[in-house]
């Protein structure tokens, strides 16, 4: 028995399967962000208050801080949503590519089994 009918039949399943994807269109060369678009953030910092900036004395200038202090916390809040949300669409993305590449690794074994079962 000779391997050359079985390799020749083996190449010309390979060839016949590779066909559909070689006939396909490639997509535009693209950089990896060019499609996704990040917003930045829109949290605002607020204004250290400073006594010589304000010329404020006493009770006034402990308002000014007490509102610093307000702001500060929700500047804060505001960055830690954001951090979070970002973090949420990496992990989809992440999740997504997983996703794609076991489909693929899905597909490979099932060529591969019907190469082997041509075989025989």
């Amino acid at each position: 028995m000779t391997l050359r009918p079985l390799l020749t039949q083996a190449l010309a399943v390979l060839a016949a399967l590779a066909l559909p994807v070689l006939a396909q269109t490639p997509a535009p060369a693209q950089t990896p962000t060019q499609g996704l678009v990040i917003p930045p953030h829109n949290c605002v910092a607020p204004e250290y208050p400073t006594r010589s900036g304000s010329q404020k004395r006493g009770e006034a200038y402990n308002r000014t801080v007490e509102a610093f202090n307000r702001d500060y916390k929700a500047y804060g809040e505001c960055v830690r949503k954001y951090v979070d949300e970002t973090k949420t669409w990496i992990k989809n993305i992440a999740d997504a590519s997983n996703k794609a590449i076991d489909e693929f690794n899905k597909f490979n074994e099932e060529v591969k089994k019907k190469v082997e079962e041509d075989k025989d």
